[in-house]
This record gives structure tokens, C-alpha cells and sequence, in this order.
């Protein structure tokens, strides 16, 4: 382009010359950010944030409404549904706690013990009794006592 030999350059050859080299230099900073913000992620406007949040909260409600419903299908407490978080299958995790709290209240609840059956007894066994057998008679079952004592 230019001749460096040259001792005398006009003002308008250096202005030129600069702009020229400054030129260069902007076109390749200018391509090279353009492939870097082509590899940056695009940034979401507030509205599009605000219809995600939005979107997420409206998942969450279906899921927890689902985890709900299929609860009380199982016949278990709705409440239970706050503190599943299913994200996948929810019907076999309900169904595994159904099995988990029927197995728990079948071992844990109240198994009467064997009562004595005191319909066995004959007016005379009950005419042979002492008093305090027959005030024991009377408070357990006193239907029996009356229909002994008659």
C-alpha cells in the first residue's frame, strides 16, 4: 500500500494510513466478538423469567394435586401429599408407602388378648362361688351374674 521508504507522508496519506490500519483492527474485533456472543447462551427478558416462574409453580401444583389424588385413591391421608416429592412415578412410590404403613399398623395395633369365657359356668359352679368370685363375676359380665342369681 504505502511505501515506507518515503520520508514524506501528507497529512492526508497518515490520516489514511491510520484509518485504514484502525480499520483492520476493528473489523477483526468486531468478528471476533460476534463468535463469542454467538456461543453465549441468550439472555431471557424479565417477562420470559417471570412465565418460567410461572410455568415452574404451575408444575409443582399439578404434582403435588397428582401425588393428592392418587393418595386418596390408596386410601391414605391426603396430607401425606406436602411431603411426597415425586418427581417421576408417583404411583409406585404412594403404593410402596401404602404397603410400608399397612405392614406398621397390622404389627402395631391393639390385639385383644383371650377372654375368658364365663358362660361356662353352671348355677352350680355359681352356687359353689365365694363372694368376691361373684362380685368379679358381676363387674366383668353382668349379664351372666343375673341370669346366674335368678
Amino acid at each position: 500500500m504505502f511505501n515506507l521508504e518515503k520520508d514524506n507522508y501528507t497529512k492526508e496519506e497518515v490520516t489514511k494510513l491510520l484509518q485504514s490500519e484502525t480499520d483492520k483492527v476493528r473489523t477483526e474485533y468486531s468478528k471476533k466478538v460476534k463468535e463469542l456472543e454467538s456461543k453465549l447462551p441468550p439472555e431471557k427478558s424479565e417477562k420470559e423469567l417471570e412465565l418460567e416462574k410461572k410455568e415452574q409453580e404451575l408444575l409443582a401444583k399439578e404434582r403435588h394435586f397428582k401425588v393428592r389424588e392418587t393418595l386418596e385413591k390408596n386410601q391414605l391421608p391426603s396430607e401425606l401429599a406436602k411431603f411426597l416429592t415425586a418427581e417421576e412415578d408417583v404411583e409406585s412410590v404412594v403404593s410402596e408407602l401404602s404397603e410400608v404403613l399397612n405392614q406398621h399398623i397390622l404389627n402395631n395395633s391393639y390385639k385383644p388378648t383371650s377372654k375368658k369365657n364365663n358362660d361356662g359356668i353352671t348355677k352350680e359352679q355359681f352356687a359353689k362361688m365365694g363372694y368376691l368370685e361373684r362380685m368379679s363375676l358381676f363387674e366383668s359380665n353382668p349379664e351372666l351374674y343375673n341370669k346366674l342369681s335368678n
